[in-house]
């Protein structure tokens, strides 16, 4: 039997760290043998690339205008802000207060950024389309992370772009409250991580589908004398609201997991499946910068028997 490739299936987080830690805290006659995985994983595949623009110069005009706007506001200047609106142009925020006019905006950012700690702003544009000739719309969500502040605040944003004079002024930016957790919520975990045990290398690598609509990881794993791959999928359930995950791995176990946003960490509700084993367990994500977080899974058993914990092992990104 193959029960200790289970855990790579029941881990869903890093998922496949799990598969050559599986035996930990079990006596030598519980321990299952493994054979020798000779194939290498293949490499990740890049997402498609998204269909291209008919107007490409205008599209990356509105994609610097965004990223100077997110500077600007980084840096608390209301009136360099207000200067992305046109001279009447409207502010609809989340919560439904409308502010007229380039004039009145700028007072409203100037009272915003007094004793305001610092401010990050981090805006995802989903698309742009242009119903005219001088006018575009920009849709996206934005996160504001403000002080030292690991938990961004999220919203929902539509854009009216007009051109004035040759340049793209924002005419109407309407906000709307983030509905729940999202699978954006995870872009923090776009890119390749690491980790290392005394006999394992786990690589993962995270890549967004072409429309963003589910973030797929590509994991190996390498040990002494083994080999796994694994095919991890997270998207949001559209019935529920919940991000779930799927993973698949090469040796035929497959399992799935309920994520949370409990805090700064993400808690994982997991299952998995391997040749007629059954694991569960409760694996926790905890992002401790950019660059780096922990992993550890709890609440672990095999059919039905408990197992040890595994305590927090750090990952760190590679690229």
């Amino acid at each position: 039997m193959k029960k200790g490739v289970l855990t790579a299936a029941a881990a869903a987080g890093l998922v496949a760290l799990a598969a050559f830690l599986a035996n930990q805290g079990r006596s030598p006659g519980q321990q299952t043998q493994t054979r020798t995985q000779t194939s290498e994983a293949q490499p990740a595949k890049p997402a498609e690339a998204a269909p291209e623009t008919k107007r490409p110069e205008d599209e990356a005009a509105i994609r610097r205008t965004a990223a100077e706007f997110s500077k600007a506001v980084e840096k608390g200047d209301a009136k360099a802000v207000a200067g992305f609106w046109t001279e009447e142009g409207e502010y609809i925020g989340a919560d439904g207060t409308t502010i007229r006019g380039r004039a009145a905006i700028e007072a409203e950012y100037a009272k915003s950024f007094v004793h305001k700690e610092k401010l990050k702003v981090d805006i995802a544009i989903d698309s742009i389309r242009f119903p005219s000739k001088d006018t575009a719309i920009e849709e996206g969500y934005a996160k504001r992370y403000v002080g030292k502040s690991d938990i961004p605040s999220s919203s929902r944003y539509s854009v009216l772009h007009v051109r004035e004079g040759g340049k793209w002024l924002m005419a109407v930016l309407r906000e709307w409250p983030d509905e729940g957790v999202s699978l954006r919520d995870l872009d923090w975990l776009i890119g390749t991580w690491e980790a290392k045990t005394d006999d394992s290398e786990i690589r993962t690598t995270y890549e967004w589908d072409a429309k963003k609509n589910s973030i797929r990881a590509h994991i190996t794993v390498k040990g002494k004398g083994r080999n796994v791959s694994a095919l991890q999928i997270i998207l949001k359930d559209p019935r529920t609201g919940q991000l779930r995950s799927w993973l698949f791995d090469d040796e035929g176990g497959f399992g799935d997991g309920a994520w949370e946003h409990d805090g700064k960490r993400w808690v994982i509700t997991a299952t998995g499946v391997q040749e007629g084993g059954e694991m569960t367990a409760t694996n926790i994500l905890t992002p401790i910068d950019k660059d780096t977080f922990a992993w550890q899974s709890t609440e672990r058993t095999l059919d039905d028997e408990p197992l040890d914990n595994i305590a927090p092992i750090q990952v760190k990104r590679v690229k």
